[in-house]
């Protein structure tokens, strides 16, 4: 009988051991390991809760180009969480692999992490286990994103009580393409809207046409015509002078005759 419980004892005292070893080995302080990445569960031995999650993610536009970014905030009102991860995903897609990079700048509450191992920033996590109640993570899609965007967190109050992929709204890339007829600098860095073009198509149509040719045409029918006039008005006057001439040749040869 007292081997018995003296074997229940140790049983005992080894499992809460091993409890507070993983509570401390396994709290992450400095952020969810590279292995997280795979199903956004902490290391913590314990089941996530099924609860209504009290922390959510808020974006700071529903829609957006794909050359922008965007503010996700996590927050909660009047409670606080010691550790987070977050990645965005394809909204149409799996979330098996996150898109998109996140900026290093968490001011101080976290840090950006690898999880495909390509060298890209997709997702972020606590670098301590001091409590937040918000903290601001600037997101960047990929270039030629065109579609939608969940982004999903998993929130940590603590070593037990945690909330596993909880999506934020959805959130719209649209495309940023610069058009053939319309030169790149003619677009806004941020919209990518036309800004120069509109001013620039009308103006070398509409100088362009036959203003010089008219000129020239008419330059050259005022010459015609005036040389077409003018040769006219020489002969007209030279036929009655031609004529005067004539009858004052007769009128003296005739006067001589008499008079001799």
């Amino acid at each position: 009988m007292y081997s018995v419980q003296c074997v229940a004892r140790r049983f005992f005292v080894l499992c809460l051991a091993t409890l507070i070893f993983a509570q401390v080995a396994f709290s992450k302080q400095d952020g969810a390991p590279i292995a997280a990445c795979e199903d956004m569960t902490p290391e913590h031995f314990v089941m996530p809760q099924e609860s209504v999650c009290p922390f959510t993610s808020k974006l700071a536009r529903e829609e957006m180009w794909s050359n922008g970014t965007v503010e996700v905030t996590l927050e909660h009102d009047s409670d606080e969480f010691k550790g987070f991860f977050m990645m965005a995903f394809d909204g149409t897609g799996s979330d098996s692999s996150p898109i998109g990079t996140f900026s290093s700048d968490l001011k101080g509450k976290g840090k950006a992490i690898d999880c495909r191992r390509d060298g890209t920033k997709n997702a972020v996590t606590h670098k301590d286990k001091s409590l937040k109640n918000s903290v601001v993570a600037t997101w960047t899609p990929p270039e030629d994103f065109d579609g939608t965007v969940v982004f999903k967190a998993t929130f940590v109050k603590s070593f037990d009580k945690y909330w596993v992929k909880q999506s934020s709204p959805t959130l719209i890339v649209k495309r940023a393409v610069i058009s053939d007829n319309v030169k790149e600098d003619s677009f806004d860095a941020t919209t990518k809207k036309p800004t120069v073009s509109t001013t620039k198509k009308p103006t070398v149509s509409t100088t362009k046409k036959p203003d010089v040719q008219e000129s020239d045409d008419v330059s050259d029918d005022s010459t015609s015509t005036r040389t077409t006039t003018a040769q006219p008005e020489i002969a007209d006057a030279a036929s009655p002078i031609g004529i005067l001439a004539f009858y004052s040749v007769i009128i003296i040869g005739v006067t001589i005759a008499f008079i001799a």
